[in-house]
């Protein structure tokens, strides 16, 4: 029995989420403007490959999570004789992939999709329809690659980049994997085959239940969720179709075996955007209450509030200082305010008991008082001119 745990509701206004969302897909699009997927102009090598057209520079490729074929790992070593840019000498990996359909269009310096990490092409054999590619020490801590042994003639699902705003069948998958996962458990469901995998909790606050997911480049949807936080279970699960079954490597992957695992760019953007809000919005918030509790003591109200330190106030005290401008804590008594008092004047009071011709023009007050009192409008009027 498999339950799912939801992550709790959000308090926030779902108009702000959404405009999250559309801000982080814009800035996840114009992220990837001009990030050089153009050929190489250098001396890498090319067997037997005619000259490749230049790419435009401002073509914004990505990945789709859509896996083109299968390919075969055919070596993978380090070398400690590789030219560094200054000319010096210094260790690296590659690895030699076999792939036939990723070498349509493929030139020097393009990305490809290994196993859903984007890699760069640094050698194309045409007529063996291999391609080589360098594997940096940070690639190595973060993926599976390095785990390969070409002796066992492993495979690894290859995709090649993709033009945004072309048709896109999984989602926006960069490339950039975050951490491995392991499979926990794996079954039949009647014509579906379901994993289980155990996931660092640091990660877990981006899967989400019916969410995208990245597993080996493979565009895949998250069915349950468990997160209990560091000291407890933190998994997910998703299942693969009769059709994608055929298509990659997963289902070749055995209880306790690894997968790179990207989570969606897009919370990513997403948590990085309200983080900038949260806290001003808290301010704010905090603001708010100490103005409804100061106004409410200034009215002898019953209602209480809290200070900027988050101390109950209870209306009748003393108003802190912190309450108070520099004018009010100058004041050694307590601040008290009555509307009444306050007024700026009394609707029954009558101003001019002797009808006194008080603005010097020769204006007989008595006979239009009693049309002012009924147009208060007029009346503020001779008051604001003539008192």
């Amino acid at each position: 029995m498999h339950h799912t745990s939801y992550p709790p509701s959000p308090t926030h206004s779902p108009k702000m989420a959404s405009f999250l969302v559309a801000t982080a897909w814009a800035v996840l699009a114009l992220s990837q403007v001009g990030h050089g997927f153009a050929p190489a102009t250098t001396s890498q090598r090319v067997t037997n490959r005619p000259t490749p057209a230049i790419a435009s520079p401002s073509s914004c490729q990505m990945f789709t999570g859509i896996v083109e074929e299968m390919g075969e790992v055919l070596s993978l070593e380090t070398k400690d004789d590789m030219t560094l840019w200054d000319g010096s000498k210094g260790s690296g990996t590659e690895m030699v992939i076999k792939g036939d359909v990723v070498m349509d269009g493929a030139y020097l310096g393009c990305s490809i999709s290994v196993n859903g990490v984007c890699l760069t092409a640094t050698e194309l054999d045409v007529d063996g329809n291999t391609f080589k590619v360098g594997l940096a020490p940070e690639t190595l801590r973060k993926t599976n690659l390095g785990t390969y042994v070409p002796q066992s003639k492993q495979k690894v699902n290859l995709e090649r980049a993709s033009e945004i705003g072309g048709r896109n069948s999984g989602h926006f998958v960069q490339g950039h994997v975050d951490n491995v996962g392991t499979i926990s458990d794996r079954w039949v469901d009647e014509n579906s085959l379901f994993f289980k995998i155990s996931f660092p909790y640091e990660y877990m606050r981006y899967v989400v239940p019916k969410g995208f997911i990245a597993i080996d480049g493979t565009s895949l949807t998250v069915c349950d969720v468990k997160s209990e936080g560091p000291d407890g279970e933190n998994w997910f699960t998703f299942m693969l179709v009769e059709y994608t079954q055929q298509k990659i490597i997963i289902p070749s992957k055995e209880v306790g075996d690894t997968v790179n695992i990207e989570v969606d760019v897009l919370g990513k953007y997403s948590e990085q955007a309200w983080g900038a809000f949260v806290p001003k919005m808290e301010a704010l918030e905090q603001k708010v209450k100490e103005l409804e509790a100061k106004v409410m003591r200034l009215e002898g109200g019953n209602t209480g509030g809290t200070d900027s330190t988050g101390k109950e106030v209870k209306h009748g005290d003393v108003v802190p200082k912190k309450f108070s401008s520099s004018h009010e804590s100058q004041s050694p008594k307590p601040e008290t305010w009555v509307r009444k008092e306050q007024a700026f004047y009394n609707e029954t009071e009558d101003l001019n008991p002797k009808r006194e011709n008080r603005d010097n023009t020769g204006t007989d007050w008595s006979p239009g008082w009693s049309r002012w009192a009924d147009d208060p409008s007029l009346k503020w009027t001779r008051i604001q001119g003539g008192g």
